[in-house]
C-alpha cells in the first residue's frame, strides 16, 4: 500500500469520527440561539440616528450571522419572509423612539442580551438597563467624569456598550456588572444583578415557570424549541401554546421532575436545568380549583378519592414500588396531591390515571370518574317498575364498584338474546332479564363481586300496583352476590328437560330451579328474602323443599 493511499484513509477516518461526534458542525448555525423571537412583528423608529441596514438573506440563521459585522452594532433584526430580507436594526425596543408594531409579514429577533434583566453566561456578557448599585445609589453615566474621574470612555470600548448609567462589567471584574456612582463619597460598585437561575424561582415541579434560563444544569446551551436541530423533537411552539416554548429558554412541558431543555450536544438530547426553587410552596387548600373531587379538563387539579379503575382493579399506592415500579413518588410531585392510591394526572396525561395492583395492568385510566360539567346538568335518576326500561347513564354499583361494559357478557350468535341486548351501552346500569330488585351491572372479573345492584331509587311518580295478602315489594338483600348470572338467554321449552321447575307465588312465577331430588329444588339464593330455613349451598345456592306449586309440568 501506498504512503498517499494510507495517508488518504487516516484521514477519511478522522473526518469520520468528526462527523458523527459532532465536531465538524457549523458552529455558526448556532447564531440564532442568541436572540428572541415574536413572529409577526417588527421593530421601527422614527427619531433614531442610525437606519437600519437591509441587506438579502437566505434564512434567519443567515441574518443573525450578518448581525455580527464589526462595523454595525446590530442589537436585532426584522425578517421579512416573502422576500427574505434582513432590516438589520442599531437599537433595541428600549431605545427612546422606538416602537414594536405587528406587522404579519415580518418576524422580529432580538439579542437576549438587550432585552433580560439576569446574567446568563460569563459576568460581562450583561445588556440590560438597570442603572443603580446593590446599595440603591444612582449610577453615574460612563461618558461623564464630573463626580468620579474614569478612564472607561464609550468610544474606547465600543463592544462593551457603555451606554447611558447602565451597569457593566468593561473590566470582568469577578463580582459581575457595576458603575461609578453620583455619590462623591462611594466611587464605584457592584448593581448585585442576579443570575438568570436565580432571577425567576420555580414552584411545584416548575410546569408554570417563564424564566429566562437557556443553559442546562451541565453548562450546555439549550437548543431552541422551534428547532429540529440538533434534535428532532415533538414539543413544536405552535402545538403547545400554553407551555410558553419561546426560544430556547428551560421549560417543563411533559410534566417532568423540573424543567429541562434539548441540547445543541447531538450526544446529549437533553438535560435538567439547575433553577432556584422558591421558599414557599403554594398551598393547595388555598386555591378552589385544585380541590375538585370531579374532573375539569384534562383531570390535572382533580382531587377525588377515587382509587378503583374502571375494571375494577384497585390502584397502586404512589409511594409503593409494587408490583410495579416507577418515579411518581410522592416525594417528587409535591403539588400532585399523590396520597395513597387516589387516581391522578401527575404528568399532564389526558385523564387522571393511576398503577394498579394487578401485575399484568401497569396503568389504567379512570374514565369513570364523573365529569364536573356532567355533574352540574345531572338529575337525580330513578327507574320505572322493575327498571327494564332504564336507559339513564349511571355506571356505578351500589358499593361504588365501577361498571363494567357488558360487550363480553353477550353472546351475539344468540338469535333468541337480540330483545336482551336493547339498551345495553357501554357500562351503564341496565335490567336486561327484567329483575324484580331493578338495574343491575357486571363489574371486573377480577373481583369477588362479579355482578351486582346499582344505586337507584324507584320514581317516585312510578305507580306500583297493588299486592295480595298485603304483601309488599320485594326488597334488596345484603348477600354478595359471587356467582355469575345469565343474560341474553331465551325461554326454556318444555321438551328441552324434565328436571326445569317455576318457583311461584300465588301461582305468579318467580325463579326457575332444577329438581335434584323427588322432593328437593335447586335454585339461586336471590329467589328468597331468606335462606335460614332453607339450605344453603356453596356459591349462594338454594337447596328447598320442593312443593306442589313449584313444579312444573314437562
Amino acid at each position: 500500500m501506498s504512503a498517499s493511499v494510507w495517508i488518504y484513509q487516516v484521514l477519511a477516518c478522522i473526518l469520520v469520527i468528526f462527523v458523527n461526534t459532532g465536531c465538524c458542525r457549523n458552529p455558526r448555525r448556532q447564531s440564532l440561539q442568541k436572540y428572541e423571537k415574536s413572529e409577526s412583528y417588527m421593530l421601527l423608529c422614527t427619531d433614531c440616528s442610525q437606519t437600519p441596514l437591509i441587506q438579502k438573506s437566505r434564512s434567519q440563521e443567515h441574518c443573525a450571522r450578518k448581525c455580527k459585522m464589526k462595523n454595525f452594532s446590530c442589537r436585532a433584526f426584522n425578517y421579512q419572509r416573502h422576500n427574505r430580507k434582513c432590516h438589520l436594526l442599531p437599537f433595541d425596543r428600549f431605545t427612546h423612539g422606538v416602537q414594536k408594531q405587528a406587522n404579519i409579514n415580518f418576524t422580529l429577533y432580538e439579542k437576549k442580551e438587550y432585552v433580560r434583566e439576569c446574567i446568563s453566561g460569563t459576568k460581562d456578557s450583561y445588556r440590560g438597563r438597570r442603572s443603580w448599585t446593590k446599595s440603591n445609589i444612582t449610577c453615574q453615566a460612563w461618558s461623564d467624569n464630573n463626580i468620579n474621574e474614569h478612564t472607561f470612555n464609550p468610544d474606547r470600548y465600543r463592544m462593551q456598550d457603555l451606554r447611558e448609567n447602565f451597569c457593566r462589567n468593561p473590566n470582568n471584574d469577578p463580582g459581575g456588572p457595576w458603575c461609578y456612582t453620583t455619590d462623591p463619597n462611594v466611587r464605584a460598585e457592584e448593581c448585585g444583578i442576579p443570575q438568570c437561575s436565580q432571577d425567576v424561582c420555580m414552584r411545584c415541579n416548575g410546569e408554570d415557570y417563564r424564566g429566562k434560563v437557556d443553559q442546562t444544569e451541565s453548562g450546555k446551551e439549550c437548543q431552541r424549541w422551534d428547532s429540529k436541530w440538533p434534535h428532532a423533537h415533538r414539543f413544536q411552539p405552535k402545538k403547545y401554546r400554553d407551555k410558553d416554548l419561546r426560544d430556547n429558554y428551560c421549560r417543563n412541558p411533559d410534566n417532568r421532575l423540573r424543567p429541562w431543555c434539548y441540547t445543541m450536544d447531538p450526544r446529549t438530547p437533553w438535560e435538567y436545568c439547575s433553577i432556584t426553587v422558591c421558599d414557599s410552596e403554594p398551598s393547595e387548600d388555598t386555591d378552589v380549583n385544585t380541590a375538585l373531587s370531579c374532573i375539569q379538563g384534562d383531570g390535572t387539579n382533580y382531587r377525588g378519592t377515587m382509587n378503583i379503575t374502571p375494571e375494577g382493579v384497585t390502584c397502586q399506592r404512589w409511594d409503593s414500588q409494587f408490583p410495579h415500579n416507577h418515579s411518581f413518588l410522592p416525594i417528587n410531585f409535591k403539588c400532585k396531591d399523590l396520597r395513597e392510591n387516589y387516581c391522578r394526572n401527575p404528568d399532564g396525561a389526558d385523564y387522571p390515571w393511576c398503577f394498579t395492583t394487578d401485575p399484568n395492568l401497569r396503568i389504567a385510566k379512570c374514565t369513570h370518574i364523573s365529569r364536573c360539567d356532567a355533574e352540574a346538568t345531572a338529575k337525580i335518576e330513578c327507574y320505572e317498575d322493575n327498571g327494564a326500561m332504564y336507559r339513564g347513564t349511571l355506571s356505578t354499583t351500589r358499593s361504588g364498584i365501577p361498571c363494567a361494559d357488558w360487550s363480553p357478557h353477550i353472546n351475539s350468535g344468540d338469535s333468541h338474546s337480540t330483545i336482551s341486548h336493547v339498551g345495553l351501552e357501554r357500562n351503564h346500569c341496565r335490567n336486561p332479564d327484567r329483575d324484580k330488585h331493578g338495574p343491575w351491572c357486571y363489574t371486573s372479573p377480577n373481583n369477588r363481586l362479579v355482578w351486582d345492584y346499582c344505586k337507584l331509587k324507584q320514581c317516585e311518580s312510578a305507580t306500583v300496583a297493588p299486592q295480595p295478602n298485603n304483601l309488599t315489594r320485594p326488597k334488596i338483600s345484603c348477600f354478595v352476590h359471587i356467582n355469575t348470572r345469565i343474560v341474553g338467554g331465551h325461554e326454556v321449552r318444555g321438551t328441552d328437560g324434565s328436571w326445569v321447575v317455576s318457583i311461584q307465588r300465588e301461582k305468579v312465577h318467580l325463579c326457575g330451579g332444577s329438581l335434584i331430588r323427588e322432593d328437593w329444588v335447586l335454585t339461586d339464593q336471590q329467589c328468597f328474602t331468606s335462606c335460614l330455613e332453607r339450605t344453603v349451598a356453596p356459591g349462594g345456592l338454594c337447596v328447598c323443599l320442593a312443593t306442589t306449586e313449584m313444579l312444573f309440568e314437562t
